[in-house]
């Protein structure tokens, strides 16, 4: 089987490999370091296969968009043994899915998506494309998320909500109404602690 190769070294990309390990025990795992904006490319071997490695938003996006536009290199998406799911993920690409992840019927899930431990996804969910959900994520019944999202530690979103696109999440919130583009949600328990100091 290829290797498989992690765009990224940093604290994330360490983890991510763990959990790939744990996936196909055996596979040589490689990291590469991501180059900064404005540097030239990388000369990607299309006889491996791709994991995005950062938990950043936007330069998840300009990978996606400098490395896998064109279809060329192989970016499978890898679940881990323990996720309990019903997932068709024919069309997709790029997803990692952690471990005792939980996804219910129904659920659709666009691509480029990294689906942390412990996380819940109800069922009749729908997933846009390059969401990052952190630890502990617990949505409800019926959320429709856009992409380029990311949500922190903790974060919970009652059924029937709605998130637009690229949205970002504090650890802790949650969200129990619609959420419009762009918006940063913090929880009031954080506000108050920024105000006082």
């Amino acid at each position: 089987m290829s290797d498989i190769v992690i765009l990224g070294n940093e604290r994330f990309a360490l983890e991510l490999a763990s959990y790939l390990r744990d996936i196909e025990p055996g596979t040589c795992v490689r990291h590469l370091v991501i180059p900064p904006a404005g540097e030239p490319s990388l000369n990607l071997d299309a006889r491996h296969r791709y994991v995005l490695g950062t938990s950043d938003i936007a330069q998840r996006q300009q990978l996606i968009d400098v490395y896998f536009s064109d279809g060329r290199l192989s970016a499978p998406n890898f679940i881990h043994p323990s996720v309990r799911h019903h997932l068709n993920l024919e069309g997709s690409r790029g997803n990692v899915i952690a471990a005792d992840a939980y996804l219910g019927v129904n659920v659709r899930l666009g691509s480029w998506n990294m689906i942390n431990y412990h996380c819940c996804v109800g069922h009749h969910t729908t997933l846009g494309d390059n969401n990052f959900l952190s630890p502990m994520f617990n949505g409800g019944n019926s959320v429709t998320l856009g992409s380029r999202i990311f949500f922190g530690l903790s974060v919970v979103v009652s059924p029937l909500s709605v998130v637009a696109d690229d949205v970002t999440v504090q650890a802790g919130v949650t969200l129990s109404e619609s959420i419009p583009e762009g918006a940063h949600c913090t929880s009031s328990a954080r506000q108050k602690i920024i105000q006082l100091v």
